[in-house]
């Protein structure tokens, strides 16, 4: 056989290869956008491995992990208006390079990208688990009285009751629209997210 014809077959035989793990990547992706995050494929941007990258904009350089503990004690305004409705610490992400925040536009500062798992992201309106039944509501309550000493009888924040019940089975942050079914998705994370500085502008 000519050296010729055995490069071809090695060239064929890594080409196939190629192919099938990217068929297999592709399906795989198919899978947890069906079954966790749904029609939002279009506004996502994927890394080589499969995780959904997430974007951050902060006043401050040089900055390796984003930590929730933190963020919330340096509130910005558009961070304001997210933290009324719900207190619990959590940095915010955009799910696109150059996405503008719906209510003020562009944010200015050093951006950010980090990677996260599609299948630990909540998709918050759709809530496909469930999480806001009556039921759900109840075993919060219980499992608040337990933690906090919280009488049962006291208002539940929904949003704190769909987040007990996300992070007890793995789920690190949410995904929603930002100002309704139209919006920009903005992803919430409660868990530390290692980053890497973006050069140059966000916006480029």
């Amino acid at each position: 056989m000519s050296v010729v014809r055995v490069h071809q077959r090695a060239f064929l035989s890594d080409n196939k290869l190629f192919i099938d793990m990217k068929d297999l990547f592709e399906h795989w992706k198919a899978f947890l956008l069906e079954s966790v995050l749904g029609d939002y494929e279009n506004q996502l941007e994927f890394s080589d491995d499969g995780e959904v990258m997430i974007y951050h904009v902060s006043s401050k350089k040089g900055l390796k992990s984003l930590d929730p503990s933190v963020a919330a004690a340096n509130l910005k305004g558009y961070t304001r208006r997210e933290y009324g409705t719900w207190e619990r610490p959590r940095v915010f992400f955009f799910t696109r390079r150059a996405q503008e925040d719906t209510g003020i536009g562009r944010i200015q500062g050093s951006a950010y990208v980090g990677k996260i798992e599609p299948d630990k992201l909540y998709p918050l309106y759709k809530d496909p688990n469930g999480y806001k039944a009556s039921d759900k509501k109840e075993e919060y309550k219980i499992a608040r009285k337990e933690e906090s000493g919280m009488a049962e009888y006291y208002p539940v924040n929904i949003w704190d009751q769909i987040w007990y019940h996300a992070n007890k089975d793995g789920f690190k942050g949410f995904i929603y629209p930002q100002g309704g079914a139209a919006g920009n998705l903005i992803v919430a994370m409660w868990d530390l997210v290692d980053v890497e500085p973006i050069e140059g502008s966000f916006y480029q």
